[in-house]
């Protein structure tokens, strides 16, 4: 080997090497899996997200209700302009003109009333004017201040409370945006643990292929030993030829589905796409008592989808409400108290008042509008009755589907305990077809079936496992009921106040 050929595998074993040192090798569990999909994995921060804009849009609604204060200043308001009026003194029109300067002030406490539907609102005005007028040949200046103070009361009578009905849907709102925020934790919960198992399924599935590689390979050295001792015929060694291609050909394949299934995890927990993983499971199985009224009741009572048409049946009573009020007979009492005062001088504004006080009482009768208030009430009352018969189809819905994944449980189950005996004869089944093979007193066939056999019971096997955990984790997804634990289910994420 000459020296620039040296050179060039040193530098290509140092890149190699570099490259190896920078990649993260990930030997996971599903728990350390969900754990690492909080911290790094996008799907739980777009979850984090959603709810703080749907908590955030809930609590802005209720808020709207609590004591607001707004200022309004305008300084400076100049106006100047010529104005014509009639003088009588002169018996003519003649211009005069104009000129004022306003800073003015407004500060305004509104509390609503949720227990009553009105509005108290404190008020302060103050006004600084200076203004220039007469006739354009001459004029006369003056400055002038203006305060008023007020406590003002807006009270509807024989009418929904819309302060009431705002807060209550506020509420609704915020309820709304707690459930989904679990559902979205639980739903991100199934989904680690799916590709997780995913990911184990495929890379086994791939060692049970390659052990049906070396298997076809070591029949097919003994097919050849034998034909060439004149043992079998020649075809038996072809169909050997052919089993061992197909069983090459299935193992490109597997390497591509642990591949893809590989690459689907790491993009859920947040793992990059050179960094190696691989899923680490305990294989014992270990099964779990499972109360059948206990996770019908949870489901009915934490399910997303249950709360939420209970939910809306609340909303749609508020729209009647609503669409009522809109049709009925109303009367708004307004009151106000205050004191005010203009004088030249500002400080003398703060005392000496002039007492300012009104009442009003104002009684709006609907008389005709086409009948367009009452087809509301009636959509409003339609929408009602819909609303509690989609409940009672959600809870018969979700209590079918627990009652199939309890039952795909058992299944799995059942399937489990049968597979494992159904592995360890195949397995011996086979080791002894193997011999009796090399001995001469079977077919390549019957040996080819023995292996088949092995392979189908392995993977069933596998498959009978990794559907039982499943189901149990979706399980605990849809009736939010941890049933390893015995107790209802905790949130991941964790959101800070």
């Amino acid at each position: 080997m000459n020296k620039t050929s040296t050179v060039y595998l040193l530098a290509l074993a140092l890149f190699v090497s570099t490259i190896s040192a920078t990649q993260t090798k990930y030997q996971l569990t599903v728990q350390q899996s969900i754990e690492l999909a909080v911290q790094k994995g996008l799907v739980a921060s777009n979850v984090t997200s959603r709810y703080l804009a749907a908590k955030n849009r809930a609590e802005s609604a209720r808020r709207a209700l609590w004591t607001s204060v707004s200022l309004s200043v305008t300084a400076p308001d100049f106006t100047e302009s010529l104005r014509q009026q009639f003088n009588p003194l002169s018996a003519s029109y003649e211009y005069y003109r104009l000129k004022s300067t306003d800073w003015q002030a407004a500060l305004n406490i509104s509390q609503p009333i949720t227990l009553t539907g009105g509005t108290l609102t404190l008020s302060q005005y103050l006004l600084r004017r200076e203004q220039t007028s007469g006739l354009s040949s001459s004029n006369s200046t003056a400055r002038d201040y203006f305060g008023d103070f007020a406590l003002e009361l807006r009270q509807p009578i024989l009418t929904s409370n819309t302060h009431r009905l705002a807060r209550e849907r506020a509420e609704l709102a915020l309820q709304d945006a707690e459930a989904d925020f679990l559902n979205a934790q639980l739903d991100l919960v199934y989904q680690v643990t799916e590709r997780f198992y995913t990911l184990y399924q495929q890379t086994q599935r791939l060692d049970i292929v390659k052990e049906q590689v070396k298997q076809n390979e070591e029949s097919y050295t003994t097919a050849l030993s034998k034909f060439s001792g004149g043992l079998i015929p020649e075809v038996d060694v072809l169909q050997s030829e052919v089993d061992l291609a197909a069983s090459r050909n299935d193992s490109l394949n597997a390497e591509r589905e642990v591949a893809r299934a590989r690459n689907d995890f790491r993009l859920l927990v947040g793992i990059e796409s050179g960094d190696s993983v691989a899923a680490t499971v305990d294989v014992e199985y270990a099964p779990i008592t499972i109360d059948v009224e206990k996770a019908l009741s949870s489901a009915l009572t934490f399910r997303t989808e249950a709360l939420r048409a209970e939910r809306d049946i609340q909303l749609r009573e508020i729209d009647i409400a609503q669409a009522k009020a809109r049709s009925d007979l109303r009367v708004d009492v307004t009151a106000r108290f205050g004191v005010n005062k203009t004088d030249s001088v500002f400080r003398d504004l703060f005392h000496g008042y002039n007492r300012s006080r009104s009442a009003a009482l104002t009684l709006s009768v609907p008389i005709f509008d086409w009948g367009s208030a009452g087809m509301n009430v009636e959509a409003a009352e339609v929408e009602y009755k819909n609303a509690n018969v989609q409940r009672d189809y959600v809870r018969q819905q979700i209590s079918q589907e627990t009652m199939d994944l309890i039952n795909r449980i058992q299944v799995a189950q059942s399937r489990i305990e049968v597979l494992k005996k159904s592995v360890g004869v195949a397995q011996q089944s086979y080791n002894i077809s193997q011999q009796r093979f090399q001995n001469g007193t079977i077919t390549r066939n019957d040996l080819a079936q023995a292996q088949q056999r092995l392979t189908t019971a392995r993977t069933n096997a596998l498959s009978a496992l990794i559907d039982y955990r499943l189901g149990v984790a979706d399980l605990t997804r849809k009736t939010h009921w941890d049933f390893h634990h015995n107790s209802p289910v905790e949130p991941i994420i964790r959101v800070e106040e």
